[in-house]
């Protein structure tokens, strides 16, 4: 059957793969709208990157497509509903990236502590404050996704104190005991926190939630660290907290273009350092998610031709005795 790939795989994966199906890597696609709308009229699965949207208007040019796939984990790029209409398989390696987002996580908090928050040109101008270590501080942690789950056993051992808040989590439940983190209310956590690690799990309804009215309650000088979609921030008030030094540094690892933008909230505020989206990529993660992809496109495409062969028997008129 025939797969696309518009993002590599390891080198392995790939050819476990193209001992069973016909697979064409064509990575340039992505820069030509049109030729890639012709391509997927034949393909059977996709495995993509996350700057490519999957919609409706996408889906309506691979009419074969039975799975599409992601190396790493996360659904802005990816209509869920129209895939589950066209009954196509949505097929994304989350487990592979959790302990490369932890571990990211974990770096910018101790960047954050050893530079005492000062980013950017100001790191090289001698030597200047002493930063602090990570030991005895508290660190929250907002939002269980997994990631969260790593770094609280990373955290423990070096000596913090870990509390934390999920807007999905009761506060009751088993999960905090089991990861050393102590509970809270959101306002409980950002007024004791030394630094704040965010990871929420993207839905509609959280929205906004980092709203001006929630930033005053941080402990000033508050650092920040988020791999979380910056949608789930009032970036006006985001702006105005670093501004004022009530959040005394951020760094937020995200490929949202809006960031950026000429209109953005958050060009030129100072002590905001903002990464391509970088924390899920490592070897280790690449490796893990290949290897689960083929696999799990190579079931798929077998379950879709079963189906298929079934339906043509199905279909074939029943002889009369």
């Amino acid at each position: 059957m025939d797969i696309l790939l518009l993002e590599d795989l390891v080198p392995d994966a790939r050819q476990w793969l193209e001992a069973r199906h016909q697979v064409d890597y064509r990575p340039e696609l992505l820069e030509d709208e049109a030729l890639l709308r012709a391509r997927l009229y034949k393909v059977d699965a996709l495995v993509v990157p996350p700057r490519l949207k999957i919609n409706a208007q996408l889906l309506d040019y691979a009419p074969r497509l039975a799975a599409v796939g992601r190396i790493h984990d996360g659904t802005e790029n990816l209509d869920f509903e129209a895939c589950q209409k066209r009954h196509v398989r949505v097929i994304q390696a989350s487990s592979a990236t959790v302990r490369a987002s932890a571990e990211h996580q974990l770096c910018t908090l101790l960047q954050l502590f050893r530079s005492g928050g000062r980013l950017g040109p100001s790191l090289s101008c001698g030597r200047g404050t002493p930063g602090r270590e990570i030991n005895d501080s508290v660190i929250g942690l907002f939002g269980l996704a997994p990631p969260a789950h790593v770094l609280a056993t990373m955290l423990v051992p070096l000596g913090a104190r870990v509390v934390g808040y999920d807007p999905a989590v009761h506060r009751n439940a088993e999960l905090w005991r089991r990861l050393g983190v102590q509970p809270m209310a959101l306002p409980d956590m950002l007024e004791v926190a030394d630094a704040v690690s965010m990871q929420v799990i993207y839905a509609s309804r959280y929205r906004g939630l980092v709203s001006e009215r929630v930033l005053s309650a941080c402990k000033p000088g508050q650092l920040w660290t988020s791999i979380s979609r910056p949608s789930l921030f009032d970036l006006e008030a985001l702006a105005g907290a670093l501004r004022s030094g009530r959040i005394g540094a951020f760094m937020m690892d995200s490929d949202d273009e809006r960031l950026s933008a000429p209109d953005s909230p958050l060009r030129h505020v100072p002590n905001l350092h903002i990464t391509p989206r970088l924390a899920p990529y490592t070897q280790e993660s690449h490796l893990r998610g290949s290897w689960y992809l083929v696999d799990r496109i190579h079931e798929a495409l077998m379950l879709s031709e079963t189906r298929s062969q079934r339906g043509a028997l199905d279909s074939q008129p029943v002889p009369l005795a």
